[in-house]
């Protein structure tokens, strides 16, 4: 078996009208000569339309594989069954049945797949562009990393993600030493650990964030996410959709080890990219908590405050670490013990502060629209358990 090739590999459960809409733009896309393996892994939902929607869909790519499971599998042990096809086929490309994928997707990870190779600190590729950090809530921001085109993140990717047979084999073996529970895995953000069970992404964050590893981000969005109501979303939501990739491009990639813009489970860019950048701050030690989601962090934070710190820098540029970078002095943003951040990063003052900085202020009519939605979600996910 030709094994050069990634495989990509589609996972669906009930959403025909999604799985039609992802099969169609896989179609569509651009592939090099070659026979790129597309196999179709459809749980048992009890629903003939996703098993007809497969078997009709014409791959003229290469091989076609369809597999449904007799028998329900949930969501983890359905994607890690998925992972575990890369002992079949080495590399892999999965993808959820709710995302759809620019036309130049399959180049950008056959080609990081091979510049990250020999990197044992790349825990996997992704696809899809992180413009959101759901920790926080608020818009997330990448810094300029150079003539790269990626950048990096200690967040596993599960909206498009590909891993060569080394990467997921890591992964597995951990999972087999450490089985499921990660409460002793410091450092894991609150809303991840809160995570339901089911979630297989959950186990995946524990990993890299345990064993130091990253994954690698594309600046231009190859994927995104349409957030149809299923496992995921309880109503549709459009939170999650990102600009796609349009044009074709040479893509360029730079060593993790010499990259400025590499970022923690927090989405906050690590010290040693501030102290890079700044040499004011070369000789301390510190964590950045510029979100404020860093509850229970040691020594010195690099945080918004409206304290004296030891230096003090304006909260002013976007994304909010440049202002430190760039030596930009004032207030919003000050090097100071943890106790202090910890204290105004939960103010209302805190709040307020960055949803002006992110956001104008809202009308009373978009306020009651928000109460309304967040109602609905309650409903929705307390009439689903």
């Amino acid at each position: 078996m030709n094994q050069s090739l990634p495989t990509i590999i589609v996972i669906g459960y009930n959403r025909p009208d999604s799985l039609t809409r992802l099969l169609g733009s896989l179609r569509s896309a651009q592939y090099p000569q070659g026979n790129v393996r597309l196999i179709i892994s459809l749980d048992n939902s009890g629903m003939l339309e996703p098993l007809q929607v497969a078997s009709a869909f014409e791959w003229p790519h290469g091989d076609k594989r369809i597999i449904a499971h007799q028998t329900r599998l949930g969501l983890r042990n359905h994607v890690l069954s998925c992972g575990d096809l890369s002992e079949e086929y080495g590399d892999i490309l999965v993808l959820e049945d709710d995302l759809f994928v620019s036309p130049f997707f399959y180049q950008f990870t056959y080609e990081a797949l091979r510049f990250y190779a020999e990197d044992e600190a790349i825990a996997g590729i992704s696809l899809y562009s992180q413009q959101f950090n759901q920790t926080a809530n608020l818009p997330f921001m990448p810094v300029d990393n150079g003539d790269a085109d990626a950048y990096f993140m200690q967040l596993a990717a599960s909206w498009g993600q590909a891993w060569s047979r080394q990467q997921w084999q890591a992964f597995r073996q951990w999972l087999e030493e450490h089985g499921t529970d990660i409460s002793a895995v410091p450092d894991i953000p609150p809303d991840i650990r809160g995570w339901p069970e089911s979630s297989w992404l959950k186990l995946h964050n524990a990993y890299i964030i345990a064993r130091n590893k990253f994954f690698v981000y594309p600046y231009r969005s190859l994927s995104t996410n349409f957030g149809d109501p299923g496992q995921h979303f309880n109503i549709a939501s459009s939170r999650f959709q990102v600009p796609l990739q349009q044009l074709n491009m040479t893509y360029h990639f730079k060593p993790l080890a010499s990259s400025l813009a590499v970022y923690d489970a927090f989405c906050e860019i690590l010290p040693k990219s501030i102290k890079q950048q700044n040499p004011l701050l070369a000789d301390y030690d510190f964590s950045v908590n510029l979100y404020g989601c860093k509850q229970h962090a040691n020594g010195l934070q690099l945080a918004r405050t409206n304290a004296r710190g030891l230096h003090n820098f304006s909260l002013s540029m976007k994304p909010m670490e440049l202002s430190v970078m760039h030596n930009v002095q004032g207030e919003g943003i000050g090097l100071i013990p943890p106790q202090v951040a910890g204290d105004y990063a939960s103010s209302a003052e805190a709040e307020y502060g960055m949803y002006r900085f992110f956001y104008k202020f809202p009308s009373p009519r978009i306020i009651f629209s928000g109460l309304v939605e967040r109602l609905q979600l309650m409903v929705n996910r307390s009439g689903s358990r």
